[in-house]
């Protein structure tokens, strides 16, 4: 979690993003490369699932098996780090930023914003704000 001005803010770590367990010739192995393309965009299950030459099914218990959570699980993990990279990097509005990462609904955002990272995406800013003022002084 991100500490109060005067310390030095750490990066959120959010465990899940790894590359799949398995052999990498598995249709799994696709899905990652296919989220960096399309995390900001809204798509169905059944895209990624065919993206990898799957059926929905095998793709969910695959994906599953190769990286321990959810497809699910695993994109909501990897745009919350997309927001955290881009709430240090660019001088954006919050809102815009969610939507930027693929989230529609500021306030679902926020949720799961504060689930991963234990603060809300504005206090997250207002904590980096606050280290690179002390940084620079």
């Amino acid at each position: 979690m991100p500490e109060s001005s005067g310390s030095k803010l750490k990066h959120i770590d959010i465990p899940g993003l790894l590359s799949p367990a398995t052999d990498r010739k598995s249709g799994v192995a696709l899905a990652p490369r296919f989220v960096d393309d399309h995390f900001h965009e809204k798509f169905p299950a059944s895209a990624i699932a065919s993206h990898c030459g799957l059926s929905r099914f095998q793709f969910s218990r695959s994906f599953h098996a190769a990286f321990g959570i959810t497809f699910r699980e695993y994109l909501l993990r990897y745009r919350v780090r997309a927001a955290c990279e881009r709430l240090l990097h660019a001088d954006l509005p919050v809102t815009e930023i969610a939507y930027a990462v693929g989230f529609h609904d500021g306030s679902y955002f926020a949720r799961m914003f504060r689930r991963y990272t234990g603060v809300l995406p504005s206090q997250y800013a207002r904590a980096h704000a606050a280290s690179q003022g002390s940084r620079q002084r």
